[in-house]
This record gives structure tokens, sequence and C-alpha cells, in this order.
């Protein structure tokens, strides 16, 4: 439990891209990557049913994208868990269907989910994270449909994350770019 105590450690809060920003202003003077906030709190106290002894993290991860004129929020639950190899596993869970969508989120303190309820993710690979020298690095593909795939490129430092999504539809990128979104911690949770 001490690694993924660790990890969780890095990854609880709330994140932005600000710097990453910045910097392409300065260098370019124009700006590619979306403006983006991450909000990652753990939320295993708004789970009734959670078996005694339970190992591990669910959290509610909430990330905001600011393309200009367009907004994308986008919602999700996973449990953080260790496998037998010591490594940290994230999978992803259905958000429950009596909760409406703009509700889930970590400042609701009304939100209640049941454990029993709770339903795997039909769409998402979990994905392992392997510690390295100073970060947690994790590569996964996930097929949505047929055409679609999903691929997630995450490296997980103390206070800074450097996220890759991506969807592809037949081969062509549809949303997200193969360069990583820079999140830095603003705020602990």
């Amino acid at each position: 439990m001490e690694k993924l105590n660790r990890f969780m450690s890095y990854l609880k809060g709330s994140f932005n891209n600000d710097n990453q920003l910045k910097e392409e202003k300065d260098s370019t003077g124009e700006v590619r990557t979306p403006m983006a906030k991450h909000i990652i709190g753990v939320c295993n106290d708004k789970i009734k049913n959670l078996p005694d002894g339970f190992e591990g993290y669910f959290t509610i991860d909430e990330t905001y994208y600011n393309h200009g004129e367009k907004k994308t929020a986008l919602h999700h639950l996973f449990l953080y868990t260790l496998n037998e190899e010591n490594d940290v596993v994230l999978t992803s869970y259905e958000l429950p269907s009596d909760v409406d969508y703009n509700d889930f989120i970590n400042a609701n303190e009304n939100l209640i989910m049941d454990y029993n309820k709770l339903e795997l993710s039909k769409k998402f690979t979990p994905i392992t994270f392997e510690e390295k020298d100073g970060y947690f690095l994790a590569e996964s593909e996930s097929d949505f449909s047929p055409e679609v795939v999903f691929t997630a490129i995450e490296k997980v430092y103390d206070g800074k994350m450097y996220v890759t999504e991506i969807f592809r539809k037949n081969g062509v990128i549809v949303s997200g770019t193969e360069e990583p979104i820079v999140y830095d911690r603003i705020e602990s949770l």
C-alpha cells in the first residue's frame, strides 16, 4: 500500500496548465494547447457498502477544457489499486445512473454512491502505472468502437502531470494531440 499511497499523494489535487500556456505564448507568440483544469479527489467517503479492509482509492476525476469558443467538461469515476506486481492499476467505472452528470463533482457534499451498484466501464481497458525514477508512467489503448481507438499516455510526478489523450477514428486523430497537456498542481485536496 505504500506505493499506492505515494501515487495518490502525487495525483490528488487541483491542476491546471497555465504555465504551459504561458511558455507557448512566450516562445512562439501563439497558444496551441487548450486551457485545461483537472481536479482529482478521493471519494471513498462518498461510497457506502465498501467491503471491510478495502484496499483501493476511488476518485472523482474532473477535466475542463477551454478551446476558445468550445468548452468541454469530462467527469469520471476511477478506482486505483495495486496488482500482483505491485504496480498501480486504474480501472474505470460507469457513472451512477441516479446521479446527474453535472452533479458528479468533488465539491458535491451530498453525493453518495452504493458500491454494490457500481459497474465497470465496458469500453475502457484498465491502465497500469509503472514506477520509474521519480514518477509513474502509464500507456494504454482502448477500443471504443470498431473504428474508434482511445490512446492515453500519462506521466505522474509529485505535483505535475503530463497527459496525452487521443481519439482516433479509422486511424485519423479526431480529438486530442500528440503533444501532452502539462498540468501543475495549484491546490491539494
